[in-house]
């Protein structure tokens, strides 16, 4: 089993579970092993993830940024409740949601604060949540950061 596998497992036993908190933890794991962001004894790197994840057009130092979801973790984490309340959550819909919305960027810490004064740190535009087609750089785009 690979690790990503793993990971995804870890995270469909506690979403079954409900153990709603404990997601969080397993989510840049599980995206540094898809990406192939590991170091040389295998484990996810945060270092490596910063320097090869996508990063806006902002973005001066890749020493001194932040790795943002594209998608805040809350929000993913309701995704996953839904599917879990509405009985359609299995292990393919599980990756199927975290790989189309489970995504970092590196942005600067001005961006961040972008974000924050649009009142988009922690929840995607309100649109979005009706829209059929979740893009899931909406927030990004709502506080005019490119990529």
């Amino acid at each position: 089993m690979k690790d990503t596998e793993i990971e995804l497992q870890h995270i469909f036993l506690e979403a079954s579970a409900q153990r709603w908190q404990h997601l969080e933890r397993f989510f840049f794991s599980y995206y540094c092993f898809r990406e192939g962001f590991v170091g040389k004894n295998g484990k996810p790197d945060w270092q490596i993830a910063r320097n090869e994840a996508p990063c806006s057009q902002g973005l001066l130092d890749r020493n001194t940024a932040i790795i943002e979801p594209l998608v805040p973790h809350k929000v993913i984490i309701g995704e996953i409740k839904k599917m879990q309340r509405n009985n359609l959550l299995t292990i393919s819909s599980l990756a199927q949601c975290l790989d189309s919305l489970l995504k970092y960027a590196v942005i600067s810490q001005q961006e961040q604060s972008q974000l924050k004064q649009a009142g988009l740190k922690d929840c995607m535009p309100a649109t979005w949540y009706t829209s059929e087609n979740k893009v899931a750089t909406s927030r990004f785009i709502e506080s005019n950061i490119g990529f």
